[in-house]
């Protein structure tokens, strides 16, 4: 026990001596003593020394990675804008560029239907130029009044058949009937006009939620469609009407020219060769606007030539109301009572009615003239030449222009005559024909309104 206490003794004394480091330098000797106090802080400074030149070291090293790293961020991060920059450019350009391919498109198509829609005015004033020439050479295409009753046609043979006794009227007034072509229904000139400019600047209309570009684009496109829908169908009724006045004009020529074949045979034959009407079929659907323009005035011009021959041949009725008491060709004479050839048509009428021209002429002579007693002699066109014969009064004298329907005498029983009546005569080229065919060809060309 008391030699334990003594080494402790001795170990703390041997702790509590200083140390003294001697440090000699020449003859001169310096003595240092150290406590542990010293060497504790000594030891703090080393490793405190160490961790700031470790510090140092190690942040600078971390320093350069962590600037690579942020240089590299900033990189991908400015690549990245700049890809998003270069995808909303792109998408601007391809908007932009359907944008302007659908203005293009839509500017295209509102050109179209400018010149289409001048096109359609210039056929509008073509059709409405035909249409006003077929009126008024008597083609309708349309008419809302209504058609009165149609006379039965009397022909040359059933008006020869009348006897010396039947007091009925052989004509009197004429009567229309139905147009060969029926109406079309064609648009008036108040219909609706659209301008296609003004279809850009539309306003877009309430409808179900869609971009607005894309629906005012849609809304355009069907305005557009509209207006070419409604110019199609005026192109198509403009043909219609064409088509309807040349096909009208056509028969209404050839049913004059077969009326007017039996009198006027040679007159017949040059009217068609000068107005190239007959010949081979030709549909008119084959044609196009402007040979369905050309073939329509070529008819129209045909059937003003045909009626302006047709209207001066003398086929009207020279007494309104009158029977028919002796007919054309040979008879036995009245006062000879032998057979003769008569060369007119004796009407039976009361004493001092009125005589009318058949046709427009001039007057030749208005006069005595033997047994024809009071005559007047009317010259026509194409060589005719009509007779008025026993007449109570004379109206007219040599040298007068007369039209068809003039009043140029009255009923008589002058000359070699058994009773008031009107003796009428047909001669051309002072050969005479039987009137009772121009009067029947003139009852069925009152039909057609010439």
């Amino acid at each position: 026990m008391q030699q334990r206490q003594k080494a402790t003794q001795t170990h703390q004394a041997q702790r509590k001596a200083q140390h003294h480091p001697t440090l000699a330098r020449g003859a001169k000797s310096t003595t240092y003593s150290v406590r542990p106090v010293h060497l504790i802080f000594g030891a703090l400074a080393c490793v405190a020394a160490t961790l700031g030149v470790s510090g140092s070291v190690g942040y600078y090293l971390v320093r350069s990675d962590m600037m690579a790293e942020a240089s590299a961020e900033k990189t991908e991060l400015v690549l990245e804008y700049q890809d998003h920059i270069d995808r909303l450019r792109a998408e601007i350009h391809k908007l932009t560029s359907r944008q302007m391919v659908d203005r293009e498109t839509v500017e295209i198509q509102v050109m179209d239907v400018l010149r289409r829609q001048q096109s359609l005015n210039q056929r509008h004033a073509i059709v409405a130029d035909l249409v006003a020439r077929a009126e008024n050479a008597g083609i309708y295409l349309s008419s809302d009044k209504p058609l009165p009753r149609q006379k039965p046609a009397l022909d040359a043979r059933s008006l020869a058949s009348i006897g010396t006794d039947d007091k009925s009227a052989i004509g009197g007034e004429s009567e229309l009937i139905a147009e060969p072509v029926k109406a079309l229904g064609l648009r008036e000139s108040t219909s609706r006009t659209v301008d296609p400019l003004a279809i850009l600047q539309q306003p877009a209309a309430t409808a179900e939620p869609e971009p607005v570009e894309v629906k005012k684009n849609s809304e355009k496109q069907a305005t557009l469609d509209a207006v070419k829908a409604d110019i199609t169908e005026m192109d198509v009724e403009s043909t219609a009407a064409v088509d309807a006045i040349t096909v009208a004009t056509e028969s209404r020529i050839e049913d004059i020219l077969s009326i007017t074949r039996q009198i006027t045979p040679s007159i017949n034959t040059a009217l068609r060769k000068d107005t190239a009407i007959g010949g081979p079929f030709m549909p008119i659907s084959e044609n196009t606007f402007p040979d369905r323009i050309k073939r329509a005035d070529a008819a129209l011009k045909a059937l003003r030539k045909v009626k302006f021959t047709t209207l001066r041949l003398p086929v009207k009725r020279p007494v309104k109301n009158g029977s028919v008491s002796s007919n054309y060709g040979p008879r036995v004479d009245p006062f000879l009572k032998r057979l003769a050839m008569h060369t007119g048509i004796d009407f039976k009428a009361p004493y001092g009615s009125r005589v009318y021209s058949t046709a427009p002429g001039t007057v030749l002579a208005a006069k005595w003239k033997g047994g024809y007693g009071k005559m007047v002699e009317i010259r026509h066109a194409n060589g005719f030449v009509t007779r008025y014969a026993h007449l109570s009064r004379m109206h007219v004298k040599a040298g007068d222009h007369v039209l068809a329907g003039d009043l140029i005498g009255n009923i008589g029983s002058t000359g070699r005559s058994t009773g008031p009546h009107l003796h009428y005569e047909v001669r051309r080229h002072d050969k005479p024909h039987n009137p009772a065919k121009f009067l029947s060809a003139g009852e069925k060309l009152s039909k057609l309104s010439l």
